[in-house]
Order: structure tokens, then C-alpha cells, then sequence
């Protein structure tokens, strides 16, 4: 028996078996926005309507195409590297030299000098909608909602802690932040705005209602292997119960298959020292009341550790184990103490803590924060509250702790693919991936195997605003692979439905 059709609705059909022509798994920021593109929404380059890219090299290449799709300029790695050869030598543009070069292409045009204006950046792209384009697919996410990481619950943090990236840099094409924070807000959004980690996850779960692709979009569902087969995949799916729906498990085959689950999916676990300080037999009622006014110990270098001492409680004393090494410095040491005052306040501490371990000075730093720079715990009393540290300098100390936050980072998986299809993407292990993992692959193609694409994070470049070029990409060979002869496809000037030029 043939598998059947995949309908368009959220609400899982009884049937074990479905098909259609593409299958996203994650539903991060880079899988919505593929959605988007894959409903038919068509890019076009636009030196009309706010004038040429301000890159004329860049402008000249494109005005070669007309009114035809950007598919059609970068259908190829080829045609990708002829189309950005020159940003490492372009002069009217700073073009950033870290992301992939397809990523930076559409980055500039979806917002040209986003690094340097303030303010909304004018939009070189022109969207259209032809039906005639349109694929089949399904969005599969683990994440409760649309927006995957995003709509999980902070890791130790608070809901309320500011983004790194400014609200612009967080947009997808299609329904800006801009647009969101009018909608919701009634008022025009400030410039340079750091958004919260709540309006964010809000805004990519309002994202597909607001552009029309809700009906592809799944959440909550897992999954669990994927294999390759004689006429493309097959994807095993596990949906969790809730008190509304019931268990589901199916299986649904496409031709072409989509990773868009990042590399920040699965925090990294703490060795097996730490395990009293986690053992829930240590957490009774009371011990929980007793511990609130006992230090929190906070391990880690980055971001998150940062987020976790600017979420504890005030007056609370932090006790912090992190990594020191002056060539190759924590993040937060880019971090502006205008821009980012909280990260910049952290950093000074650590810096401080640093300086202190090798002075004879007595420490000038908060008295409720104790750093101690590349030291580490050697023991763990049984009930988890005392722990020895061996510091830089080779002494050892004792401290009291009541709770605890491991924070040395993520990683991705791709545990639920088959090990062949793992071994055809490059991934031999068991399945952990980090930025560095197929980087090399995705340079010389983001079809890392046939029919197989990487996109978003997984590519190594884990901003959202270069998550776009490898999406583009993919479509536009998903959609060339449907073999629709040309005389049958709609030209963008008589699309069937023509949308607003988006310039956020």
C-alpha cells in the first residue's frame, strides 16, 4: 500500500504511514524561515525601491538576473562563490570574514549595513508569492513551540535576561521584529533594542500564524531515526501526550531532508564529581530552605554563567569557578560596557579575581562575589554542601555551597540519524556535533549528502541573521528538483499574489 499524502493541519492524522516531498527537522529560527520560502514565497533582488546594494560590485552581479528569482543566482556552489568572491576585498562594505559567505550574501541583502546603521536597514529583496512553487513539507520540532531553543526554558536564567543580538538582528523575512513589537506594543520600537528572552521565544512562536505557515509547523514531537531508502527517507516520529491529545507514533517518507537542529540542543552535562551537588536525595524541603542563604557556585567561562550571576537573587554570594587564559579570552571581554553593561560588569570581576590570584594584594572585588580563575573542585562532601577547591595557585579551600549551576556550554545531536546517514553527512561518532563539526563540509557544498541539507547553526554560523543564505539555498534546489517545465512556472511579474517589499 502506498504511504499517503501528508495533509496541511497540525492535528496528526490516525493513519501509521504519510508522505511528502520535504521534512525540516528542528523548528528553530532557520527552519521557519525555510517554511517560508518553501510555501512559495520568492526572493528577488530590488535596486528599485530604496535604491542599488551599496555595494556596486555586488549590485552589478545581480542586475545580470532581472526579475529572476535569487534561486536562480546562487543554484549552484559555484554560482554561490562567484557571487561573493569579492567580499574579502570590498571596499564601499564590511563584510564579515567568520560567517560562510552565502550566509553573508543574503544577510546584506535582507538588511545592507545592519552593522553600522541605526535604525531600520532598507531591505534589497522584493517578495512574491507564486503558488506553482510551492513544496510540500512538514516542520518537526522537539521545542513546546515554534522557535526551538528559544521557546525552552532558560537554562538556569531567567526569562528576562537580554539578548545578545539587537532586535533586528533577530527578524525574519516575511514579519519583522519591528513589525511584532508594533503589533504588540501599539508604539514604533526603539532603536538598538535588546529584546528579552521572553519577546524573543514570543515572537518566533506568533512568526508562523503571522506569515501563514502555522500549518506546517509541528512542536513537541521527537524525532527518532531516520534512514535512507530506495526512493528518499523514512522519519520515525514520536509525539509526547498531553491532557488534550493522546501518544503518536508514525512514520512519514520524503525525497528531500532538512537538519535544522543546532548545536545548542543538549546542555553539557557536569563530570561525575558534581553528582552530590545534584542528587535529589540532597534536596529535601528543608535543606532547600536552609540553602537559599548559602552561596551559589556557578561553573563556567561564557555567556550563560554571566546570565546565571546577573539572575541570582540580590545580596546572593556567588562563588565562581571559571577559565582564564589571556589568548584566548572569554567572551564577555568583547562585550561593551555600554552596550552590554551587565557582561562588561561580570568580565571586570573575573579580571579582577584573575589579577588578585597573582597579587599580594587583598581582593578588591564584590564582597558577594568570589572568582577563583582555572581552578577546580577535587572533592564533594556526601550531602553536596562542602566542596574543596584547588585554586591556580595550588592551595587548597573549602567553601559551603547550597546551590549549583554547571555552565561550560551546548551541543547539538544527530543521534536520530540512521549511523549510515550519519557517516554520509561526516558526523562518525555518536552523533554530537559543535560549530566545528561540519563546518569544512558546508564550505565546499551545504548538501552534504544527496538530497541531505545543513542549515542554521549546524553550519557553523549560530547568529540568526546568518542563518538565511543556506535556507535560500536549499529551497531554490528543492524547488529546481520538481522538475516543472519552465513555461508552466509563473513569472514573478504575474505572481499569483505579490507581497510588500520588507525592509526590516
Amino acid at each position: 500500500m502506498a504511504p499517503r499524502r501528508f495533509t496541511s493541519s497540525n492535528h496528526i492524522p490516525p493513519e501509521d504511514v504519510k508522505s511528502t516531498d520535504t521534512v525540516i527537522v528542528g523548528n528553530g529560527p532557520s527552519a521557519l524561515f525555510l517554511s517560508y520560502l518553501l510555501h512559495g514565497n520568492i526572493p528577488t533582488y530590488d535596486s528599485a525601491t530604496h535604491g542599488p546594494h551599496p555595494d556596486p560590485v555586488l549590485h552589478a552581479k545581480l542586475s545580470r538576473y532581472g526579475n529572476r528569482p535569487l534561486f536562480d543566482a546562487i543554484e549552484s556552489t559555484r554560482a554561490c562563490e562567484v557571487m561573493t568572491e569579492h567580499f574579502h576585498a570590498a571596499t564601499y562594505m564590511s563584510y564579515s570574514s567568520q560567517a560562510l559567505p552565502l550566509n553573508v550574501l543574503l544577510d546584506t541583502l535582507v538588511q545592507p549595513g545592519a552593522d553600522t546603521e541605526i535604525g531600520e536597514a532598507k531591505s534589497r529583496l522584493r517578495w512574491s508569492f507564486d503558488q506553482r512553487r510551492r513544496i510540500g513539507h512538514v516542520v518537526l520540532g522537539s521545542a513546546k513551540e515554534a522557535g526551538g531553543q528559544w521557546s525552552e526554558d532558560p537554562v538556569s536564567t531567567s526569562w528576562d535576561i537580554k539578548t545578545l543580538s539587537y532586535a533586528e538582528m533577530l527578524s525574519l523575512p516575511g514579519y519583522s521584529f519591528r513589525e511584532h513589537y508594533r503589533r504588540k506594543h501599539g508604539k514604533v520600537m526603539p532603536d538598538l533594542n535588546r529584546p528579552t528572552r521572553r519577546e524573543v521565544s514570543n515572537y518566533y512562536s506568533t512568526y508562523p500564524r503571522a506569515v501563514g505557515i502555522s500549518s506546517e509547523v509541528f512542536s513537541s514531537v521527537y524525532v527518532q531515526r531516520i534512514n535512507r531508502t530506495q526512493y528518499g527517507f523514512s522519519v520515525k516520529v514520536y509525539r509526547m501526550p498531553t491532557p488534550s491529545r493522546p501518544q503518536c507514533e508514525y512514520t512519514i517518507h520524503c525525497k528531500h531532508l532538512i537538519l535544522a537542529t543546532g548545536i545548542f540542543t543538549n546542555v553539557i552535562p557536569p563530570p561525575p564529581i558534581f553528582l552530590p551537588l545534584l542528587s535529589p536525595a540532597n534536596n529535601t524541603l528543608y535543606q532547600q530552605q536552609q540553602v537559599k542563604t548559602l552561596p551559589l557556585l556557578v561553573v563556567g567561562s561564557g555567556f550563560t554563567a554571566a546570565d546565571v550571576v546577573t539572575s541570582a537573587q540580590p545580596g546572593q554570594k556567588i562563588i565562581h569557578i571559571f577559565k582564564w587564559n589571556t589568548t584566548r579570552p572569554s567572551p564577555l571581554k568583547a562585550c561593551h560596557s555600554q552596550a552590554y553593561p551587565e557582561y562588561a560588569s561580570i568580565y571586570r570581576q573575573m579580571k579582577q579575581s584573575a589579577a588578585d590570584s597573582t597579587s599580594p594584594t587583598s581582593p578588591t572585588t564584590s564582597s558577594n562575589y568570589e572568582g577563583f580563575p582555572n581552578a577546580q573542585v577535587i572533592a564533594v562532601s556526601g550531602d553536596g554542601r562542602v566542596i574543596r577547591i584547588l585554586t591556580a595557585d595550588g592551595d587548597v579551600v573549602e567553601r559551603t555551597i547550597g546551590t549549583f549551576k554547571y555552565c561550560v556550554g551546548r551541543r547539538g545531536s544527530l543521534e536520530y540519524l540512521s549511523a549510515e546517514l550519519r557517516k554520509a553527512v561526516g558526523v562518525l561518532d555518536a552523533g554530537w556535533v559543535s560549530a566545528d563539526t561540519l563546518r569544512r563540509r558546508v564550505e565546499s557544498d551545504l548538501e552534504v549528502t544527496k538530497n541531505v541539507w545543513v542549515i542554521g547553526s549546524l553550519t557553523g554560523d549560530s547568529l540568526v541573521r546568518y542563518g538565511f543564505g543556506g535556507c535560500v539555498y536549499a529551497a531554490g534546489r528543492i524547488m529546481a528538483d520538481r522538475e516543472i517545465p519552465e513555461d508552466e512556472l509563473c513569472s514573478l511579474d504575474d505572481a499569483v499574489q505579490s507581497s510588500a517589499s520588507y525592509s526590516r
